[in-house]
């Protein structure tokens, strides 16, 4: 009933905001008849707006925008909801569940009942902000449609809105897209699929920082170095070349600038050979996948939300999902940061360590409870994760309950 009142009453404001915009034209064309002068749109508009009960005529162009009238909006404005997103989207009104960038929003228990909220949860934020969002998708389904994600899209009706969506799977040996990020990026992206005990060992010897700095460099003596916005992005034959060369003895190649080895700090130990094979057997089966040719991608997620599909057993995957994962969360400002879902619809609770402190991030991974930040499959925004329990008939959030039960009254308990 509460839902019929408010799409009855959404209704009549749209007819009310189109029929005022059509009595402004009306009234510009026939000004001069009117007032014995034309006047320009704008101000007969104004005129319209102040004369029902606007205080301006941004008033009402705010007003068509709240109500998805703007013809400039991105593809993924909501325009419309259907039953089952209104209840949800009540849920999370009722219970004030938002994102933020002090952590993640992790929803715990099982993932089926937690993905239509946390899916609303996400397409809301990327509407309100306007900014294209990134969804993660860590499984062994072989297409979208075998995950939970699609299901819950199914329930919300928004094939349409996903279709929108640039699809990359990352398992896959060939990309129709070329990922490049910054040198950091790059040495975080691989660290980071690491066993933490190597991770830890190649931070003390400094070999990340050697890295990070003799990528860019190597990029730069080939003008290869791409900055737009405070983010120089490199290809990764840079990192490629770099690895190699300073290897051996952690010297520094001679297309390095005088200056660049004292960026890095120094070490006089050197890696162990298993660490060494470790990294290089990841950076050889990297070189070994095509992702250098296509569509830019660090510029085509500026204007096109991501969803992309890789596994925990596929190392490379998760490297170059860390890559897409940098454009939305290294580049953008702190003001302009958009939403992340990262969704795992395996049995076994995992969380890739590229989410970092997760801010703006909502997790989806079947965990009962927050984990430790030293357990398996862990990320160190747990430290600072809200909790969000999903049950079947709703969720729990701060000591309150709210349903999602659309045949019956919503509540909060």
């Amino acid at each position: 009933m509460a839902i019929t009142l408010i799409r009855s009453l959404t209704s009549s404001v749209i007819r009310n905001v189109s029929t005022l915009k059509r009595d402004a034209k009306r009234l510009q064309k026939h000004s001069a008849l009117v007032f014995g002068t034309e006047f320009p749109l704008k101000v007969c508009q104004h005129a319209v707006a102040v004369s029902r009960g606007f205080r301006s005529l941004a008033e009402v162009e705010k007003l068509g925008q709240r109500l998805g009238m703007d013809k400039q909006a991105p593809f993924w404005k909501i325009l419309g909801r259907n039953d089952t997103h209104q209840s949800v989207l009540n849920a999370l009104y009722r219970l004030n569940l938002e994102y933020t960038e002090n952590g993640p929003v992790v929803f715990t228990g099982e993932q089926h009942h937690s993905i239509l909220p946390a899916l609303v949860l996400f397409l809301e934020q990327m509407s309100l902000m306007n900014l294209p969002g990134l969804i993660l998708v860590e499984t062994e389904a072989s297409t979208v449609q075998d995950t939970l994600i699609f299901d819950a899209v199914q329930q919300l009706g928004m094939e349409e809105l996903l279709e929108g969506f640039r699809s990359l799977d990352l398992r896959e040996s060939n990309l129709p897209v070329a990922l490049s990020t910054s040198a950091r990026c790059w040495v975080d992206a691989i660290n980071n699929v690491l066993p933490p005990e190597l991770d830890t060992a190649l931070q003390r010897i400094g070999w990340g920082n050697r890295l990070e700095v003799a990528a860019h460099e190597n990029a730069k003596s080939r003008s290869q170095v791409h900055d737009s916005g405070n983010f120089p992005v490199i290809p990764f034959y840079s990192v490629n070349e770099a690895a190699y060369r300073i290897a051996p003895q952690f010297s520094w190649p001679a297309w390095a600038g005088d200056d660049a080895s004292k960026q890095a700090p120094t070490s006089p130990e050197e890696s162990s050979k298993i660490a060494k094979d470790t990294v290089f057997d990841l950076i050889r089966a990297l070189k070994e996948r095509n992702f250098s040719l296509g569509v830019a991608s660090e510029h085509e997620s500026r204007w096109r939300p991501y969803i992309v599909f890789f596994s925990r057993n596929d190392q490379v995957s998760e490297v170059l999902a860390g890559v897409v994962h940098s454009y939305f969360s290294w580049r953008p400002s702190r003001d302009q940061c958009p939403p992340i879902l990262y969704v795992s619809d395996s049995s076994i609770p995992y969380a890739p360590r590229m989410l970092r402190y997760g801010g703006n991030t909502a997790v989806v991974n079947g965990v009962d409870k927050i984990p430790e930040v030293d357990d398996f499959g862990a990320f160190y925004g747990y430290k600072q994760a809200l909790k969000v329990v999903g049950t079947e008939t709703g969720l729990q959030f701060m000591g309150t309950r709210a349903y999602m039960d659309w045949n019956q009254d919503l509540g909060v308990g």
